[in-house]
């Protein structure tokens, strides 16, 4: 069992040592972990060389389509409205709420947090959010750790569901004996993944205040708190059970910023301790250009619109769409997984869309848009290699047996004990790539196939994984490198991480024991 456990995890293994240990480059680390799952499947698994490539090549189409094209989709609407203006139009909307730094923390930290989260993610959750709490005037350090604290509860969904989507794609394909396609999965991934998050989404708001000034900070604005804490959760739960994981956070962080927005031009009674500049000198810090609200919120409008309306909601648009498909199987092995090609109705299309539209509105030229377009593929094609690769390993070795192995020899030596830190693995997982989507594609497999030794619900495990990577991303060098650059603080990683890693601790612990009761 000790020589299976060693096997199975030597690929695993050496993605953790490389990045979090070696410091290497995900894309570079990912690539020879993929070279060491191909020579060992090949060398110590019995694959054939063919049942190998053809094993990698279903990894590099699925991660591709749709996940790659979520990526660009994603990117390339936040780089369009930073070259159109929008962003700072809504940046200026944003800063002038209120005086109170707290509430600018709910609005900013918490709420615009998880929107960029939901729409565009790969950091740009972290980023931004705290390089606008900095120029507010808050302390950069602070700033920082209140967006990872922020950022703590969404990634499993970020960048329109990538990470549940992956996860679904990964641990169940559709197999050419019929099974469920995989956005059926990933329809039933979501909601057990939400309700797990349900917790850290309530708690994250009052950790943000606490942050702000300890428990005194608290006075006089618990209800706030409170109001923007269910304001996300309720929508955020709901949409993840009726209608899928790509907007639940989208929709959620929308219907908070709303309610928190209206409470906090509200809250006038503010400590002088807690006093900002003024609204006027917030807004004005901004150098906007003079578009409309509505225009600049049109193309994140859009993407709304066009999700919903190509959903199972709306299903006369949703089968008329879902013709334009392919369906084909690439490994040539055993057992080999039907991939499915959706044309059209995939998030990724739908984003490209959205933004050429909106953003024409907003004066955009083609030439603009496609210069943003190419700026995307330059700026992101190391991460989407990184996806690919991942993807790639987590094929691999499912087809190899790896996966099995270490599955059979976890579930052997803990029995139902595992169920308790299924969330830890996720959370290991993010920590080390610094990606929900990598946590979600590395271990989903092998938390399906021990949840099957195990003879629990499958999906149940699948979605602690998810769960657990949002709670790990906090802590991730890759997240708070992202922080570091955006407050301009070089050096100030150790600093945040330990202001951090006591909080990620605890939300794991939450999640391990709702894991366990749950289950």
């Amino acid at each position: 069992m000790l020589l299976e456990i060693i096997l199975a995890i030597i690929p695993i293994a050496w993605l953790i040592i490389s990045m979090a240990g070696l410091k290497m480059a995900g894309y570079k680390s990912c690539g020879i972990g993929l070279v060491i799952a191909i020579v060992e499947g090949v060398a110590v698994y019995h694959m054939t060389v063919p049942e190998a490539i053809t094993g990698t090549l279903e990894g590099v189409v699925s991660a591709v389509w749709p996940i790659c094209v979520i990526i660009v989709g994603a990117m390339f609407l936040y780089n369009m409205s930073l070259r159109t203006g929008a962003m700072d139009v809504i940046k200026a909307m944003l800063a002038s709420v209120s005086n109170d730094k707290r509430v600018a923390a709910l609005v900013i930290g918490w709420g615009f947090s998880n929107f960029m989260e939901g729409i565009a993610g790969f950091g740009t959750a972290v980023a931004i959010p705290a390089a606008m709490l900095v120029a507010l005037g808050f302390n950069p350090v602070t700033a920082c750790v209140i967006c990872l604290i922020g950022n703590a509860a969404s990634p499993e969904f970020g960048a329109i569901g990538t990470p549940t989507l992956s996860a679904a794609n990964t641990a169940f394909p559709t197999t050419i004996t019929g099974a469920a396609d995989a956005s059926v999965f990933a329809q039933m991934l979501s909601e057990p993944t939400a309700r797990l998050l349900i917790p850290l989404c309530v708690v994250s708001p009052f950790v943000i205040i606490l942050l702000c000034g300890g428990t005194k900070a608290l006075k006089g604005v618990v209800g706030i708190t409170l109001v923007s804490a269910l304001s996300f959760v309720i929508p955020f739960y709901l949409v993840a059970t009726f209608v899928g994981p790509e907007l639940c956070v989208v929709i959620g962080s929308l219907v908070c910023l709303v309610c928190t927005i209206v409470m906090g031009r509200k809250h006038t009674n503010i400590p002088e301790e807690y006093m900002l500049e003024s609204k006027e000198e917030a807004a004005a810090s901004s150098d906007k250009p003079q578009m409309s609200m509505v225009k600049a919120w049109l193309p994140y409008i859009l993407v709304v619109i066009f999700l919903l309306g190509t959903s199972k909601l709306v299903p006369p648009i949703n089968q008329f769409l879902g013709q334009f498909k392919s369906s084909f199987v690439i490994y040539c092995g055993e057992g080999g997984a039907k991939v499915g090609l959706s044309w059209i109705n995939t998030p990724g299309i739908l984003m490209i869309i959205a933004t050429i539209i909106g953003t024409a509105v907003q004066g955009a030229s083609i030439s603009d848009m496609g210069a943003e377009l190419g700026k995307t593929f330059k700026g992101y094609w190391k991460a989407m290699l990184t996806v690919i690769f991942i993807i790639s390993i987590a094929k691999v070795m499912g087809y190899a047996g790896m996966v099995m192995d270490l599955a059979n020899a976890l579930s052997s030596l803990l029995g139902n004990a595992y169920i308790a830190i299924a969330p830890l693995i996720g959370g290991i997982g993010c920590f080390v790539t610094g990606s929900a989507t990598s946590a979600s594609v590395m271990f989903a497999t092998l938390q399906q196939s021990v949840a099957q030794q195990l003879g629990i619900n499958e999906i149940w495990l699948v979605a602690a994984n998810g769960a657990g990577a949002t709670a790990g991303k906090m802590i991730s060098p890759q997240s708070i490198a992202l922080g570091v650059a955006a407050i301009n603080l070089p050096g100030s990683d150790g600093k945040i991480m330990s202001k951090t890693i006591g909080w990620c601790v605890l939300y794991l612990v939450i999640l391990c024991v709702f894991c366990f009761v749950g289950a």
